[in-house]
């Protein structure tokens, strides 16, 4: 039967890996652990005996947890996931990896917490759902529009967008888009769909992510596969590496 009050567990540094036994403390707390094999100390969140006092089975024997590293003085950590507002999420901590955390937030932004385990500094982005559009939802414009290829060093280059579907994408000459971009790897073949329609009102541009590997960004917010927004004169678009702007086309 396990002794409660002995703690063993292996060493956490990877080079060592043995077996480590020391008494557990009386109180839950961060304590400096040394290991006696290889000599490295590591800050460890132990549970003491106080944490036990209510936790046994049915056979009166103390369930025994291992320890956790203390992650608060590690850099933080941002959750990649695609968070929207008003949507509840749960997900393991990504320093520790025993810690399920929950997040609702009703307001966009950057939200930074630690996990209640390891300490360890965690963000995440939580951005509002993007509207899908139909045409009869969009920004009219009384101009023509185009797409202008901004680019460091060099002239920017116009691309203008008539009536109909324009698919923007990688070149590749497997499949060809109607605007193709050369040497940007992290943009996907075949990106976004710019839909041009006009009524007696106007022009309306409507951008639709298709495929996207790596996030489309319209105006700095992040779209998901299927997303629309209507575009408007001085937005801007980045896929993979390359940023656009939506100008007018005089």
């Amino acid at each position: 039967m396990a002794d409660p009050n002995i703690l063993a567990f292996n060493c956490l540094n990877p080079e060592c890996g043995k077996l480590i036994k020391l008494r557990r403390p009386a109180k839950s707390g961060i304590y400096p652990v040394t290991c006696p094999h290889c000599k490295v100390q590591k800050k460890l969140n132990i549970k003491g005996l106080d944490a036990f006092k209510d936790a046994s089975d049915a056979s009166g024997t103390a369930k025994l947890e291992g320890p956790v590293l203390d992650n608060s003085s590690k850099s933080v950590i941002t959750v990649p996931d695609d968070f929207l507002v008003g949507e509840t999420y749960r997900f393991m901590c990504p320093h520790c990896g025993k810690q399920e955390i929950g997040l609702t937030s009703n307001k966009a932004g950057i939200k930074e917490f630690l996990c209640p385990l390891c300490k360890g500094k965690i963000t995440v982005n939580v951005r509002l759902k993007t509207q899908v559009l139909s045409f009869e939802d969009e920004t009219r414009q009384l101009i023509k529009g185009k797409l202008v290829l901004l680019r460091k060093g060099w002239l920017n280059k116009d691309y203008p967008l008539g009536l109909g579907k324009h698919v923007i994408g990688r070149y590749d000459e497997s499949g060809m888009s109607d605007i193709s971009i050369k040497n940007d790897n992290a943009m996907s073949r075949r990106s976004i769909r710019i839909d041009v329609d006009q009524t007696e009102k106007g022009f309306a541009f409507k951008l639709t992510v298709l495929k996207a590997t790596n996030p489309v960004l319209h105006n700095n917010s992040p779209l998901a596969n299927g997303e629309s927004v209507s575009l408007n004169f001085g937005d801007t678009i980045i896929l993979g590496k390359t940023k656009f702007r939506f100008d007018k086309d005089l």
